[in-house]
């Protein structure tokens, strides 16, 4: 009988992802206790940790003496001198982009016009990339990776197999716009980047099974299950816009009837409204409208409600997630969707799996694609070990 082999290459990496984001999430943690709470023997750590500070990619700052026995103790903590990471988000009419440190602090935030065209989107993701790295005085050299959050079914080697919402089909996305940036580009579904960032830097960041759910100009999905994101064997899974919730309903921009988004997106919504006579013409305007009691938006969102609560029943009847987030315009006119979504979601969900499923509103609302961006440019920061980090990076301004 032949034993399998460890790869060893793989599990030091794992664990120095593992340790990067428990310093992360701790700053000021001390190897004893990364110890304590990793279960990764001290002699490992010490290795991992001497590579990490070696790449510069974390730091040590020893504690004031004490006066007792015994070494000082050291504080560890991401170095923010390590580089820039850029999340991108792409939409048809604009492009948002947040450059952050290695730990997801955001310190740069801008957005240029969208296009289209990839060529053309491509080259002003590019130049918005170097503008809000000028803003930082830094240069693109100190930038250590990019991650694209785009409105698209993203293949699971991140390749887009089709963008509706701007007409692109099978374009290399990461390719192109790694060889412009000159560093790793990933790419992902905008509300899979989304879900993965709500972990990362949001409030479920301890969950280790929710759905998220984001309203944009369509509905989308991002599946968290068993402590990783769920993409499915070609990386498209989690398109519950497309689940079914009105048998023969209306018709939906992929070509099938009777859709969730078609009842509860963005512009579902605004053509509810619209049909009505109603003026509003972007989500804010109908939260206004909503806040100001007008009785056409509220019937409009109570009506959009209960869409919503049948959708989320389904989804909870099925997966049995820890917590639903809502994100996006959902989460932007959440008080006015809620209370229809809540009752119809009661009535439709199995009691003794509804009981312990929270639905809770995202943290990040706006900013959650771009900062979907910022974790994909982790993700893949880390999956290129920084131990093996192979040249100096210039040292950004701070």
């Amino acid at each position: 009988m032949t034993r399998a082999r460890v790869n060893s290459a793989l599990v030091r990496r794992i664990n120095s992802a593992r340790l990067f984001h428990m310093i992360r999430q701790n700053p000021g943690i001390s190897q004893q206790k990364l110890s304590q709470i990793s279960g990764i023997d001290p002699a490992t750590i010490s290795i991992i940790i001497n590579n990490l500070e070696s790449g510069g990619i974390v730091r040590r700052d020893t504690d004031a003496p004490t006066g007792r026995a015994g070494r000082p103790t050291t504080a560890l903590s991401l170095d923010p001198r390590a580089g820039y990471l850029a999340g991108i988000s792409v939409e048809p009419d604009a492009i948002r982009i947040v450059i952050s440190t290695i730990d997801g602090t955001a310190c740069a935030d801008l957005a240029v016009p969208g296009s289209t065209a990839p060529e053309a989107a491509i080259a002003a993701a590019r130049s918005g990339v170097t503008a809000a790295l000028r803003s930082l005085r830094a240069t693109r050299a100190t930038l250590l990776a990019a991650g694209v959050a785009m409105p698209a079914l993203v293949s699971t080697g991140g390749r887009i197999v089709f963008a509706p919402n701007i007409g692109w089909r099978d374009l290399d996305v990461a390719e192109n716009l790694a060889q412009k940036l000159k560093v790793p580009v990933r790419v992902e579904n905008d509300v899979k980047a989304a879900a993965l960032a709500e972990h990362l830097f949001g409030a479920s960041r301890d969950i280790a099974d929710f759905v998220y759910v984001m309203g944009r100009s369509g509905i989308g999905g991002g599946l968290y299950l068993m402590g990783e994101l769920y993409r499915g064997p070609h990386g498209l899974a989690g398109e519950i816009g497309h689940m079914k919730i009105v048998p023969g309903g209306r018709a939906c921009g992929c070509g099938g009837q009777g859709c969730f988004e078609a009842y509860v997106s963005e512009k579902a919504i605004l053509s509810d409204l619209a049909a009505r006579g109603h003026g509003a013409r972007d989500v804010a305007s109908v939260r206004k409208a909503c806040e100001a009691g007008d009785p056409v938006a509220r019937a409009v969102l109570a009506e959009a409600g209960r869409h919503l609560g049948l959708a989320l029943a389904n989804l909870i009847n099925i997966i049995s997630p820890r917590r639903i987030v809502l994100g996006g315009s959902l989460a932007q006119l959440a008080p006015f969707l809620l209370p229809a979504a809540m009752e119809t979601l009661e009535a439709n969900a199995l009691a003794a799996i509804y009981r312990d499923v929270e639905i809770v509103v995202s943290e990040m609302s706006g900013s959650a694609a771009a900062m979907g961006g910022i974790a994909l440019a982790l993700q893949q920061f880390l999956d290129d070990p920084p131990v093996r980090l192979d040249r100096a990076r210039p040292t950004p301004s701070p």
